[in-house]
């Protein structure tokens, strides 16, 4: 073999080698799919009235403004502050911060049925009144779009009273940034033979995106 002939057979054997190598690159190229994924959480900001973290301190059906011992257990008492100020507007309220960027649904529960704490004849601890409506009363509330736009009695259906100890309800639906949920609340003491006594519970407020679900009620 010619020595010309040599160096020919040796680049055609190297080309040979370069596409051998290109077509096991190319072999080696993959392609999806392939999760890509992103997970968000917005924040989310609601603001109580001062009023109201002070709690729903209730009082007979004409006081304004000052907590007295209920003496009409079979029909609706007053929240102290469902009726406040010159124009009589409510001061319990819950505004959905400007900065969010999403709206909201805002909720409400009760911890636990209304307990005896003492101060009288109940039993503490013992005797206690519902916060769930029943047919001698319960726990009911309104709301409204301005301090004084909010019924003066709950509307006559079970969505309006706490459906019962640790279960959330919603009091205002698609809360819009900068926007604000006045409310009132009464209570019919339920049952309505319990002994004189102080009785209490502590509730909680959540606001979530109005899509969404509040998850359980934790006290």
């Amino acid at each position: 073999m010619k020595f010309e002939e040599k160096i020919l057979l040796i680049a055609i054997l190297i080309v040979s080698m370069s596409e051998a190598m290109l077509l096991t690159s190319f072999a080696q190229q993959e392609e999806g799919p392939y999760p890509m994924n992103a997970s968000i959480s917005q924040p989310i900001c609601i603001q109580l009235s001062e009023e109201w973290k002070t709690g729903i301190l209730f009082t007979n059906t004409t006081t304004i403004g000052v907590q007295y011992p209920i003496t009409n257990m079979t029909t609706l008492n007053n929240a102290t502050l469902n009726y406040i100020g010159t124009n009589f507007g409510t001061w319990y309220n819950v505004s959905a911060c400007s900065g969010n960027t999403i709206d909201l649904g805002i909720y409400h529960c009760a911890c636990s049925n209304l307990k005896c704490s003492g101060g009288g004849s109940c039993t503490p601890g013992s005797d206690e009144l519902n916060v769930a409506y029943d047919a001698q009363g319960g726990v009911g509330w309104a709301n409204g779009t301005t301090p004084t736009g909010v019924p003066n009695a709950p509307p006559n259906t079970n969505d309006y009273y706490f459906p019962g100890p640790l279960q959330y309800q919603l009091i205002g639906g698609q809360v819009t940034p900068g926007s604000t949920v006045h409310l009132r609340y009464w209570i019919d003491p339920s049952p309505d033979n319990k002994p004189s006594g102080i009785y209490n519970t502590t509730f909680k407020v959540r606001g979530v995106e109005y899509t969404d679900t509040p998850g359980s009620c934790t006290c």
